[in-house]
């Protein structure tokens, strides 16, 4: 099921700066985390733009006023072809937004962390469970699973060598996450 919280995401991700990759003093693994949802967000767009050409694709017209005459096999076909194909374009959909929902979480499990390092408190990290459930019953996952990407994140986080983060880094990089944030809240907005 396409939402909008789905078009929202997507078009947020397209903010992330490319700069942000090339940084070296943030943790490796945070940027690997953020090289992969850029990953599937441009796999997300992409199974966007081939959703809508199948829409547009041109098919059968279906017998729907009486005396009409029935359906041909062929046109039957080439039917259920389309709708298999519109089925399985949505299925890989949802699977990216999954994906990209639970790198969201070990990122927010690892930013945690090195605020925790760095003594920075821009980010209320106490709200982030409740957000992860809200989006868990969106991209219809269970809750406590996806809340538990983010403690095992965090957890893993913990055994890094946390005196080599460059915190004013961690500072700029919470910045763009908190831009990233207010811009998924007006995409959402606007498409209400």
């Amino acid at each position: 099921m396409r939402v909008p919280f789905i078009y929202s995401l997507s078009f947020i991700l397209l903010v992330l700066p490319a700069a942000l990759f090339a940084a070296e003093s943030l943790d490796k693994r945070l940027f690997a985390e953020l090289r992969t949802i850029n990953e599937l967000r441009s796999k997300l767009v992409s199974a966007d733009g081939e959703f809508i050409g199948e829409l547009e694709r041109e098919r059968c017209l279906k017998a729907s006023s009486p005396g009409a005459a029935p359906m041909s096999q062929a046109c039957k076909e080439q039917s259920l072809r389309h709708l298999k194909a519109l089925d399985e374009n949505n299925r890989k959909s949802e699977g990216y937004v999954r994906k990209m929902v639970e790198g969201w979480a070990r990122v927010y499990g690892m930013l945690r962390v090195a605020h925790m390092q760095c003594g920075l408190n821009s980010m209320n990290f106490e709200a982030v469970p409740a957000s992860l459930r809200a989006q868990a019953a969106v991209i219809m996952k269970d809750s406590d699973a996806l809340v538990l990407e983010y403690i095992e994140a965090s957890e893993s986080a913990l055994k890094e060598d946390l005196d080599a983060l460059d915190c004013d880094a961690i500072q700029s990089f919470t910045a763009t996450v908190q831009q990233i944030i207010i811009a998924a809240q007006r995409a959402t907005e606007k498409m209400r």
